[in-house]
């Protein structure tokens, strides 16, 4: 994912996470622990579950610039930079 963040301005988006749980404590030490820098929105309100149907982690949303979801994957996949550039190619 921080290589995917690096190439933001070439690709045309922004990357941001959400923490489900809004577990402020949490999240900041598993970010620290693993090298993360991108920008985490908590949702401690649930906003994810109730408006994007988020039920299961990691999710991935791609929202373009009129916040239409382009793209929901659901699941760990080895090609994610991959499968999130090309996405991003066909917008």
């Amino acid at each position: 994912m921080e290589e995917l963040k690096q190439n933001e301005d070439a690709l045309g988006f922004k990357l941001l996470l959400i923490d489900g749980k809004g577990m402020l404590g949490k999240t900041r030490g598993i970010m620290k622990d693993k090298g993360i820098t991108i920008p985490v929105l908590l949702d401690s309100g649930s906003y994810s579950r109730n408006v994007l149907g988020t039920m299961y982690t990691p999710t991935t949303y791609v929202i373009d610039e009129e916040g239409r979801v382009r793209c929901r994957l659901v699941g760990h996949s080895e090609d994610f930079n991959g499968i999130i550039t090309d996405v991003l190619s066909r917008i």
